[in-house]
């Protein structure tokens, strides 16, 4: 195999939950089945759904002013019940199953309704927590502690322990390729794509998959590892 290293180039504020849970997973195939070196390296942002993916790999590098960190969910929505009172238009939902339009955008949600929204967001939020924990070969508790959506920068993240190094992708280039044996400089391979992929909801360009107004109208829900 002439690919002795993968070195991730993170520049994400993150995504949608199931995308970001789903390139954790290849990401710690590669690591802990193929056992191949895979590195992330930090450029301006990795922050939430990025630096969840971030924690797969065997090491973070950041910049010394690099965003990092932000680990919470964030579900959000548009309610435009009033405006429809306004246009005296009236929405009429059949459903059988009490909560099966929870989050409707025509109506104020109930308290049962509330209560059931945040089961699912702090039932996701572990399940951040519990990743960045395996991945980072820490303790949930030590994680769960600092898991207040808050970032930091990459100076304070390595205090932190949440990136391993601070330094540039140039010098995650250098330290990687030393790792692996190789002598003099690196041959960088960067695979050419002609369509998106999952990789670009976190590492790419993320504006397809991001909140907009317009998805934020749609009817339902969106869960996110994202950093806003």
């Amino acid at each position: 195999d002439s690919i002795k290293a993968i070195i991730v180039h993170v520049n994400s504020p993150g995504g949608g939950v199931a995308a970001s849970e789903e390139i954790y997973r290849e990401v710690k195939r590669i690591r802990d089945d193929k056992k191949k070196r895979i590195v992330a390296s930090i450029e301006s942002v990795g922050a939430s759904g990025a630096y969840y993916v971030s924690s797969a790999t065997n090491k973070i590098y950041a910049d010394k002013g690099s965003i990092v960190g932000s680990i919470g969910v964030i579900a959000e929505w548009v309610n435009y019940g009033d405006l429809l009172h306004w246009a005296k238009l009236k929405d009429i939902t059949m459903k059988a199953g009490e909560f099966k339009d929870t989050g409707s955008p025509t109506r104020d949600m109930t308290p049962a309704e509330k209560e059931y929204l945040q089961s699912l967001i702090d039932n996701m939020h572990g399940q951040f927590i519990q990743a960045v924990a395996d991945g980072r070969k820490t303790k949930f508790d030590d994680i769960k502690a600092i898991a207040n959506g808050k970032v930091w920068t990459g100076e304070q993240a390595l205090s932190m322990k949440l990136i391993d190094q601070v330094g540039d992708f140039q010098a995650a280039v250098d330290d990687t390729a030393r790792s692996v044996g190789i002598k003099g400089e690196p041959v960088l391979v960067h695979p050419e794509r002609d369509r998106k992929t999952v990789l670009d909801v976190l590492f790419g360009d993320v504006s397809e998959w991001l909140p907009t107004r317009e998805k934020l109208l749609e009817h339902h829900v969106g869960f996110y590892y994202l950093w806003k």
